[in-house]
Order: C-alpha cells, then structure tokens, then sequence
C-alpha cells in the first residue's frame, strides 16, 4: 500500500474518532463539574456521543437519501441544518436522562447544569456551520462547473454539429425521405418533421450547459425515430428509465452521439440492431447505460481514443465538468455487444 492510499484510509477514520471524542470529552467534563463524580461522569459523557453517533448513522442512512430528492437548494438545507440540531440535542437528552437514573445523580437548574446544556446544543451550531459551509463550497463548485461547461460550449458547437448530426447519418437520412416520398409520402413528412427539430436542438442544444434528462432523451427518441425510419423492424430499442432521474441535470448533446455509435457499430450477424438505453440513481449519481449486441469493442479500449469524434467529445466534456472520474466507461455486454456508462452526479 502506498503512503498516499495509507494516508487517504487513515484520515477519515482519525476524523470520525475526533469525532466521537471531542462530544463525550466535552460532555464527561461538564457533567463532572455539576455533580463532582467522575466515573458516571465519564461513562456518561460516552453514552451521550454514542447516541449522537447512532443518531447520525439513521440520518446518513434513511433521512439523507430522502432529503437529496427535495428540488429547493435552501429548503433542503434548511431542514438539513433542523435535523441536524434535533438529532444532536434529542439523543444527548434521552442518554443524561437514562444515565442520571441509573447513577443516581440529579439534573438541576443551576449553573453547572446550565453550561452544560450551553455544550449540548453547541455541537449542533458547531456541525451547522460545517454543513452550511459545505452547502457553499457545492454551490460554488457546481457554478465553476456550469462556467467549465459555457467555456466548452463554442468549441462544442462545431463538433456537436460533426457528432451529433454526422454527414454520413445526414446522407443516409436524406436517402431514406427520398425513397420514402413515393412508397410513404406521411412518414417522408414526419422524418423531414424529425430531422428539423434535430438541427434546432443541436443549435440551441450547443448554447446550454445542463439540461433536463428528460429533454435529452426525448431527443435521442427523434433520433432513433429517423433511423427506424431507415432500418425498420431490425432497428428494436428498450428503454429502462427510472422516473425519478428525468429530472437530473446532465450536459446537453452528450447521449446521442453514444445512441449513434451503437446503431452504427451494433448490428448482430443477422443484422439485428439491440438497444437498451437504461437510466437509474445509484446513491448520489445518476448511471446511464447504452447496451448493444454487436461485435464489441476490442479488449482495453477507452473512449479517449476513439477515432470518431462523437464519443471522444462526450467524454472530453464529462470530464472537465465534472473530473477525470467521470469519463466514459465502457465495458462489454455479455454474451455480445458493448455497454457504454455515462455517470452524472446529482445536484446537491
């Protein structure tokens, strides 16, 4: 193991100690100066960071997933900061409470006790100010990365227009209305329709950061539309999206072009096209999935060296915005074909 994987395991868990000791050090010596007997002092003092502990763990676990889906940024921090102080004060009440009937000492209203309640309700202000000081250092951290995004934006537009509306997909598209004008002059509209609000979303698409997954979908939809219109029923697309992640933010023109390259690269040797395009919430990330049956790619390849410019792009943008581990990951898709893994995190 090396000193900068020891350091990064040990510091944490010296944090979480600190943590623990700091409160029931506080909390023994206060309750010591108000009856003068140390032993259930101490042991006090331990029982009442312990609380605080467990108090903190069920938050962590049932109430901080809830409070992430909460949309309002002040809102959710507002009942952050309020849990925060009930979950700190109410633990620490119930533990003296237990401890002084078990040894026999009384909580009165004198000074002794009073700073001692003055030391209860600090911690809570202490972990508020933390988490109201983490509250501005994501929204500082999520603004540099909407800056990163508009600074892409003009050198993303031409080669969003290169990815996403691809010449040879331009001239196949442009094959299938010509051949569709006289066999089904409706379905000629409809993808001429199609392809108009392809280019709009492109241009406009180019002058965003983030947009809703929902939007972005939607356009991959008039994609697959169009080249359906190409491929017929060997084109089959399964779409798997949560309800609860349409809503996520992610950079705009950064699914198409990976929908594209597994049209393109995908076909089984029937010449059967297999998508399934899957979007769930894994803790604090939203995972995008793109899955097709084709031959696969080859062992160890990395979208960083892809020769097209579409995927290359994607994730050259994922990973400015939001760092080198956010790249495309791409990964094989037993029995055949490639899986393409976009992982965006959650606002908040």
């Amino acid at each position: 193991m090396t000193t900068g994987n020891r350091q990064r395991r040990i510091v944490p868990i010296l944090k979480r100690l600190l943590g623990f000791l700091a409160p029931a050090v506080m909390a023994a010596w206060g309750i010591w100066w108000a009856t003068g007997v140390f032993w259930p002092s101490l042991i006090t003092g331990l029982v009442v960071s312990a609380s605080m502990e467990v108090a903190y763990r069920l938050d962590r676990l049932f109430v901080a997933p809830w409070l992430k889906r909460v949309s309002h940024e002040w809102l959710r921090f507002g009942l952050e900061t309020t849990l925060s102080l009930l979950e700190h004060i109410g633990p620490a009440i119930l533990a003296l409470t237990a401890c002084s009937r078990v040894f026999g000492f009384a909580v009165e209203a004198t000074v002794a006790w009073t700073v001692m309640g003055g030391l209860l309700i600090g911690f809570p202000i202490v972990h508020g100010t933390q988490a109201a000081l983490n509250f501005y250092r994501q929204l500082k951290e999520r603004e540099r990365a909407e800056e990163r995004l508009r600074a892409l934006a003009t050198e993303a537009e031409l080669r969003a227009l290169k990815a996403q509306i691809d010449p040879h997909f331009l001239f196949n598209t442009l094959n299938t209305i010509a051949a569709l004008i006289h066999a089904d002059p409706v379905k000629a509209e409809e993808t001429i329709e199609r392809l108009s609000e392809m280019f709009r979303y492109v241009l406009a698409g180019s002058e965003r950061g983030l947009v809703p997954l929902e939007e972005e979908l939607a356009f991959v939809d008039g994609y697959l539309e169009i080249e359906r219109a190409r491929f017929g029923e060997r084109l089959t697309v399964c779409r798997e999206i949560d309800d609860d992640v349409l809503h996520a933010s992610i950079p705009s023109l950064s699914l198409q072009p990976l929908v594209e390259n597994a049209v393109r690269h995908g076909s089984g040797p029937d010449g059967q096209i297999d998508l399934t395009i899957r979007a769930v919430r894994e803790s604090d990330e939203v995972v995008i999935c793109i899955a097709d049956q084709g031959p696969g790619m080859p062992p160890g390849h990395r979208a960083g060296s892809e020769q097209g410019v579409g995927m290359r792009n994607v994730d050259e943008r994922l990973r400015k915005a939001y760092g080198e581990e956010h790249g495309l990951e791409i990964r094989g898709n037993a029995p055949r074909g490639t899986v393409v893994v976009v992982r965006v995190p959650v606002a908040g």
